[in-house]
This record gives C-alpha cells, sequence and structure tokens, in this order.
C-alpha cells in the first residue's frame, strides 16, 4: 500500500513539472528559456556591479553558478556576467559543432584589473585565440570587472554587428545559441571546470 502511495505521490510531482524543475536546477538545462522584459532604470555602466534597471533581461544558469545579464538597441549590445568562481568567465554564441566557430569574450580580474578578451574558436574545443590573431579586430568598446565574495563579475560592451567575420552579426528581435563556462583559473590556458548552453534572445 505505501509503494502505491509513493508511486502516485511521483506521478502527481511529475504531471505538476516538479521534478523537471529539479533536474532543470540541478543541470543547468533549458533553465530560463522564456526571459521576461524588464524596465531599464538605472544608466549602463562597466564597473563591474550588475545593479538593479540596469539589464533589461537576465537568466541564472546551474543553481546560481553563472549568471548573464543583457539588454541591446538597434547599435550595441550591453552584457554583464557574474560566475561563482574567483577564474575566469565566459560567453559563446553561436558555435556550429560544440565549441567551433563561436564568437567569444572571455573576461578575468587579476589585482583588481581587468581584462575582456574578443575570441573565436576555431575546434571543437578550441584553441580559441583572439580576433586579431586571425587578422580580426578587438571589438570589445567597454569593459570592467570585480572579484570578491568568491565570484567574479565581467561587463562590456560591443556593436551589435562589429563587421568583423570573427564576430557574430546580431540583430534585434534575434534568438542566438549561447554557451558558457568558469574557470578557477585566470589563465585562459587552464580548462573550464563549469559549463553550459541556453538561448538568448535580443530584444527587437
Amino acid at each position: 500500500m505505501r509503494s502505491v502511495l509513493i508511486l502516485f505521490v511521483l506521478m502527481a510531482m511529475l504531471s505538476a513539472g516538479c521534478l523537471d524543475q529539479k533536474i532543470s536546477e540541478e543541470t543547468g538545462a533549458g533553465e530560463h528559456a522564456a526571459v521576461a522584459l524588464q524596465p531599464v532604470t538605472a544608466d549602463w555602466v562597466a564597473d563591474g556591479m550588475i545593479s538593479e534597471g540596469e539589464y533589461s533581461q537576465d537568466q541564472v544558469l546551474s543553481g546560481g553558478k553563472f549568471e548573464v545579464h543583457w539588454k541591446n538597441d538597434a547599435d550595441n549590445l550591453y552584457m554583464g556576467m557574474r560566475g561563482k568562481t574567483e577564474g575566469w568567465l565566459a560567453v559563446g554564441f553561436e558555435p556550429t559543432v560544440w565549441m567551433k566557430d563561436a564568437d567569444m569574450i572571455l573576461g578575468r580580474v587579476i589585482d583588481g584589473q581587468t581584462t575582456v578578451l574578443d575570441l573565436y574558436s576555431t575546434g571543437n574545443y578550441g584553441p580559441h585565440p583572439q580576433d586579431v590573431e586571425l587578422g580580426g579586430t578587438d571589438d570589445i568598446l567597454e569593459s570592467g570587472g570585480r572579484e570578491g565574495d568568491g565570484y567574479t563579475v565581467i561587463e562590456f560592451r560591443r556593436k551589435m554587428d562589429t563587421g568583423d567575420r570573427w564576430d557574430k552579426a546580431f540583430a534585434t528581435g534575434q534568438t542566438v545559441e549561447m554557451i558558457w563556462s568558469t574557470s578557477g583559473s585566470d589563465s585562459d590556458d587552464v580548462r573550464h571546470e563549469l559549463d553550459g548552453e541556453n538561448e538568448l534572445t535580443f530584444e527587437g
């Protein structure tokens, strides 16, 4: 009788979506696929602080171990990343296979100094040299970061369409595939410890 009752409770939880939500929280898969627009009430500043009202959209992934915040207009993309690490953070856009062909941004903070790199992944698992090493340009227009309490925050601004062949050309209203990763090290030669994938949509 007890086993029948347990089975009934599990079936009820599954039909209500409780088990799916638990799996999503543990794996980070498919979390926050639908994102509601929020009013932008604060000026965007690349200071390594993600302030209330600074971004119009956000996703909280992997149980809060990684967050991505963004807003855009017709010309510019503004983005903030926050990860539970004191190493580097990275996002990549529109890979073809695994990491290959991803337009990537990697940021780190060392002794209070922030470095944000404009990268492109040439293989399924890297390498991901800087665009300038491939004959492209560094298209990070503004950036900033901050590290503390076990977290790293990176903010940056770039053009929606930079004109660089090693960057993806974004358009308002477009939905793009995003990959992300974090590392416990500040060296971009050290493999990531946590990663995931999702989609994000630009305002149109």
